[in-house]
């Protein structure tokens, strides 16, 4: 069965390659909250920078930190996310990878 109203948010997991300090890579990953887009929308979306994708699409997160606590998704911690430019662009690739139904092969 097809749904042709499909609900305004989706959630995708968003899996970010962090250079830790003894140069080493980490993956981190976290799950966005997603508005999604109109076939309408594309072509417009697809014209913004990186950056300002993210601040219209990305609606809410469930992020923890390096303790374990919940990362609340305010303006404050979205400008910090938004300063790491492998969390934006993968953050980026997570949102039209998700919304336009491609998948990765495992």
């Amino acid at each position: 069965m097809f749904n042709l109203a499909p609900t305004q948010t989706f959630k995708e997991t968003v899996t970010v390659s962090v250079k830790q300090e003894n140069g080493s890579w980490k993956e981190e990953s976290f799950t966005a909250v997603f508005d999604r887009a109109s076939e309408d929308d594309r072509e417009e979306l697809l014209a913004l920078k990186h950056v300002e994708l993210v601040r219209r699409k990305l609606v809410g997160w469930q992020m923890k930190d390096a303790q374990g606590q919940d990362v609340p998704f305010t303006p404050e911690n979205l400008e910090g996310l938004l300063k790491l430019t492998g969390a934006v662009r993968e953050t980026v690739m997570s949102f039209w990878r998700a919304n336009t139904g491609s998948r990765e092969k495992n």
